[in-house]
C-alpha cells in the first residue's frame, strides 16, 4: 500500500468529495481518481461506489477509513509532538480546559505545579468540550480539563477530581439570611442549579420571587453576585477562590458531594515523564474548603 495513496483517500473521505479533496491537496480532480484507482487495485477491492449520485463507501471503504483515521491522527501527533521539542528544546505541556474550569481553576493549579516544576512550560486553550478532546486527538493539547461526561474514545484515559459539594453564594456585603431573601437569585437552566435552589428554599422557608436566568459561563454569575446582583447556586471549585479572598459570602454548602471534573489525556502519553508528573499532581491536588457560612452562623 502506497502511504500516498491512502492519504488522498482519507482526504477524500473527509471532504466527501473528489473535488473538494482535489482542491485541499492542491492536486486536479482526475489525479484524485487515477489514485485512489491505483489504491483500490492494490488492495483488490472497491472502496468507493462509482455509481452513487452522493459519496458514498463500501463496507471494505468504511473500515479503511476507520484505520486512516488512526494512522493520520497519530501522525499529526507526532508532528505536533516534534515541533513543540524543536521549538522549545525543554518539557512543555499543553493544557486545554472548559471555561467553567479553566477560568476559576486552570490558573490555580498550572501556578502550582509550576512552583514545583521549574524546568517546565506552559501553553494554555479555553475551549468547549468537543473543540478539546479533538485537539487531544491531533495532538495540539496533551491534557484537557472538563466537566465529568462520558468520553467514548478507546484512545483516551480519564481521571476525575474528588466530588465537591454546591453552595449558595452572596455579596460580600450580605451577613444575614432576612438580607439574602430580600435578594434576587440568578440561576442557569441546568438541572443541579434548579435543584439546589429549591432546596435551599426549603432550608430558609423562603420562595424567591425573583429568578433571573443567566445563560453564560458560571464566571458572568460570579461578577453578578460580587457586584451585588443577587445570589446563586454554583459548584464549590467554581468560587474557593472568592471566598477565600472575602470577594463573595458562603452562604450554605450543601451536604451531597456530586460536583467534579476530568482530566483527559491520551493513553500512549500516560508514560511520559511530564505528562505523568502532571496526572499524579492533579490527583493528589485539594482544594480547601471553607467552612464558616451565613446558615451556619444563623
Amino acid at each position: 500500500m502506497d502511504i500516498h495513496h491512502l492519504k488522498i483517500f482519507y482526504e477524500t473521505c473527509n471532504e466527501k468529495s473528489f473535488t473538494k479533496a482535489a482542491k485541499k491537496l492542491f492536486i486536479s480532480q482526475s489525479a484524485v481518481s487515477i489514485q485512489l484507482k491505483k489504491l483500490e487495485i492494490s488492495m483488490s477491492t472497491q472502496l468507493i461506489e462509482r455509481n452513487s449520485k452522493s459519496f458514498k463507501l463500501t463496507f471494505a471503504g468504511k473500515e479503511l477509513y476507520k484505520m486512516a483515521q488512526d494512522i493520520f491522527n497519530k501522525i499529526s501527533r507526532m508532528e505536533n509532538e516534534m515541533k513543540k521539542i524543536v521549538a522549545n528544546q525543554k518539557a512543555k505541556i499543553v493544557v486545554g480546559a472548559t471555561h467553567n474550569i479553566g477560568e476559576p481553576v486552570l490558573p490555580k493549579i498550572v501556578t502550582d505545579y509550576s512552583k514545583k516544576y521549574k524546568e517546565v512550560e506552559f501553553e494554555l486553550y479555553i475551549k468547549n468540550s468537543s473543540s478539546l478532546i479533538n485537539y487531544i486527538k491531533d495532538g495540539v493539547i496533551d491534557i484537557a480539563f472538563m466537566e465529568e461526561e462520558i468520553v467514548d474514545e478507546k484512545d483516551l484515559k480519564s481521571v476525575h477530581t474528588d466530588t465537591y459539594p454546591f453552595v449558595v453564594i452572596a455579596p460580600p456585603h450580605i451577613k444575614k439570611v432576612e438580607d439574602i431573601k430580600k435578594m434576587s437569585i440568578l440561576k442557569k437552566d441546568t438541572q443541579p442549579a434548579s435543584k439546589y435552589i429549591e432546596k435551599f428554599e426549603e432550608i430558609i422557608n423562603h420562595t424567591f420571587e425573583r429568578k433571573i436566568s443567566v445563560n453564560g459561563s458560571n464566571e458572568t454569575i460570579k461578577n453578578l453576585v460580587m457586584n451585588g446582583m443577587g445570589i446563586s447556586v454554583l459548584p464549590y471549585y467554581c468560587v474557593y477562590e472568592e471566598i477565600k479572598d472575602k470577594k463573595m459570602n458562603l452562604v450554605h454548602e450543601f451536604d451531597t458531594l456530586e460536583d467534579k471534573f476530568q482530566l483527559v489525556f491520551l493513553k500512549e502519553n500516560e508514560n511520559k515523564t511530564w505528562i505523568a508528573n502532571f496526572v499524579e499532581f492533579f490527583k493528589q491536588y485539594n482544594i480547601k474548603f471553607e467552612t464558616d457560612s451565613i446558615i451556619k452562623k444563623k
